[in-house]
């Protein structure tokens, strides 16, 4: 029995002790958090401090922001207005001049792929060019 007491309490201890290893890559990796910012995000702030100015260039939107630190201890670039939703302008410029239903062609990630004008799940989005391996919208 007492040897059983032993072996609970080395294992509490060893449990307690796991977040004292944790790296965060490992806390990246594998965690429940939040993922850490874009390569993008930390070189626009490389060689500033938290607070300052910074200009964030990502999928061909530049956004302004401030530096931040993360929890993780990176510096990296905040944009000051959350990334918009919606279609990637590629998908809308596919489409500039089109109706609902025609088809199109979008490159997006530099692949071309055939696709159908869309105004996305509620019909009420821009008109945007949806991939046709992508699953259809929900019904309306």
């Amino acid at each position: 029995m007492t040897e059983l007491i032993r072996r609970t309490a080395r294992a509490a201890a060893l449990a307690a002790l796991l977040p004292c290893f944790s790296t965060p890559a490992a806390r990246a990796a594998g965690s429940n958090g939040p993922p850490p910012p874009p390569p993008e995000a930390i070189s626009a702030c490389s060689g500033k401090a938290a607070a300052d100015a910074c200009q964030l260039s990502l999928g061909g939107r530049s956004e302004e922001g401030t530096c931040a630190a993360f929890p993780d201890g990176i510096l990296a670039c905040r944009p000051a207005r959350p990334p918009p939703h919606g279609a990637p302008p590629e998908a809308v410029e596919a489409c500039a001049g089109m109706a609902e239903g025609e088809t199109c062609a979008v490159t997006l990630g530099g692949n071309t792929l055939d696709g159908t004008c869309d105004r996305g799940p509620d019909g009420a989005g821009e008109l945007a060019c949806r991939p046709d391996q992508m699953p259809p919208p929900p019904a309306r």
